[in-house]
């Protein structure tokens, strides 16, 4: 008896879970590259609301920063961007453009951004309120870049532990790079952009920064090939 309760009461948090994930908004496409002068004028997301009311919204933008361990740090860069709009009631059932545009000034080497769409609690009642709670934030990543901007991903160091290797790839390039971008062989194994991925967790490398991660499951010494997609 105990037994089936505990079943259905499994039951019922996956349902709750499945419902509250069929009604989460999404933020399309999850990744866009302005490349200037291209794009100077900038692209266009899609946030779609598939629930049925209205979505309240507001848009921010902020700056990522990767660090070794693959830790990010964000600052604010509303500045740097124009987004229209800033904020939107998006209507049930519908969807909602929103533009970007870059007015950060020249680049020396690419940035890379987190665009968020943060839901706000929908204010019936006609007054300003304070401390605003943030329901729900969905994000896209935005890299700026120029035209002739490239990455050159190398392997700086590894070394190896009981049950895999760990290696070190620093982003000598003026571009970012994403390792799914690559893969690895080690002797006679070759690890794919997928598993190499899954293995290092987060996979942007911004210029002039370094991951660091385990290879799983392999040995010997690491050869690095970029341009695998």
């Amino acid at each position: 008896m105990l037994r089936n309760m505990f079943g259905l009461a499994a039951g019922l948090l996956m349902l709750a879970l499945f419902a509250q994930g069929a009604l989460c908004f999404t933020l399309e496409p999850t990744v866009t590259v302005l490349r200037l002068p291209a794009d100077i004028t900038g692209q266009t997301l899609v946030l779609k609301n598939p629930r049925e009311v209205d979505l309240p919204v507001v848009f921010e933008i902020f700056e990522r920063q990767i660090n070794e361990d693959g830790s990010e740090v964000t600052t604010p860069a509303d500045d740097d961007f124009v987004i229209f709009p800033p904020q939107a009631v998006v209507p049930a059932g519908k969807a909602q453009a929103v533009r970007i545009q870059w007015v950060g000034g020249a680049l020396s080497q690419s940035r890379s951004f987190t665009l968020y769409a943060s839901e706000q609690p929908l204010n019936l009642s006609g007054q300003a309120q304070s401390g605003v709670q943030t329901i729900l934030r969905m994000g896209a990543s935005v890299h700026v870049t120029n035209q002739g901007f490239m990455p050159t991903p190398k392997l700086i160091r590894y070394h190896p532990v009981p049950d895999g290797v760990v290696v070190s790839i620093k982003n000598n390039g003026n571009e970012f790079l994403y390792i799914d971008m690559l893969k690895m062989k080690f002797g006679r194994e070759e690890v794919g952009a997928f598993e190499l991925a899954n293995d290092a967790g987060r996979t942007l490398i911004t210029p002039g920064a370094t991951r660091t991660f385990k290879v799983d499951g392999v040995q010997g010494v690491p050869e690095l090939h970029f341009g695998v997609r």
